[in-house]
């Protein structure tokens, strides 16, 4: 069986982060409606005020361990998870704000140790994914945000990058800059795994 180096990315592609951050800005803001989802990074279609989505962030760095309490994002089984952690080595690099509470880090490995039953999860936080994955030597990567994975792509060639499908990310062409674009997690888990035999 082969083994394999991968990083995954917290937000969006495990963890339902857009959900929170939409109810904290419907508690301060009245809107979005329930069920918007945003069609692009700058959120032009749900929050467009960049003085707001600022407010809102401080509301989530004000809100006690806010990354623990996050819900699993669809499409994503904790038997893959657990898989892929028994089988190969795992990184999780997020961008991740510190928050009221444990630091960002410290508190997405505890998150990721209770929703998945994972012991000691190799969490980093930074802002910079690109020379994280070249110490790091990735395999596979897999993120939401265009730019991480061109990030990736570009630090680590033979790296195999996937695009966790998502609203924000649709105007990106995946194809043409050699980058899959798949469903959910699972669907990457799938994938990782047919290719470990």
């Amino acid at each position: 069986m082969k083994r394999f180096v991968i990083g995954i990315d917290l937000d969006d592609v495990l963890a339902d982060f857009m959900v929170r951050f939409m109810e904290l800005a419907r508690k301060r803001y009245g809107r979005p409606p329930v069920g918007a989802m945003p069609v692009d990074w700058e959120w032009s279609n749900i929050l467009p005020s960049k003085e707001e989505q600022a407010t809102v962030w401080e509301d989530v760095k004000a809100t006690p361990s806010f990354w623990e309490n996050l819900p699993i994002e669809p499409g994503v089984t904790k038997q893959y998870v657990q898989l892929l952690e028994l089988k190969h080595t795992m990184y999780y690099p997020t961008a991740r704000v510190d928050t009221v509470g444990l630091p960002a880090a410290k508190q997405s490995a505890r998150w990721i140790e209770r929703k998945f039953d994972v012991q000691n999860p190799a969490v980093f936080a930074a802002y910079e994914k690109g020379p994280m994955a070249t110490a790091l030597k990735y395999d596979f990567f897999i993120d939401d945000r265009p730019k991480n994975c061109l990030d990736i792509q570009k630090a680590l060639p033979n790296c195999r990058v996937y695009l966790k499908d998502s609203s924000h990310n649709q105007a990106f062409d995946a194809e043409a800059n050699g980058i899959v674009r798949v469903k959910d997690f699972d669907s990457f888990a799938r994938i990782v795994l047919e290719e470990e035999k």
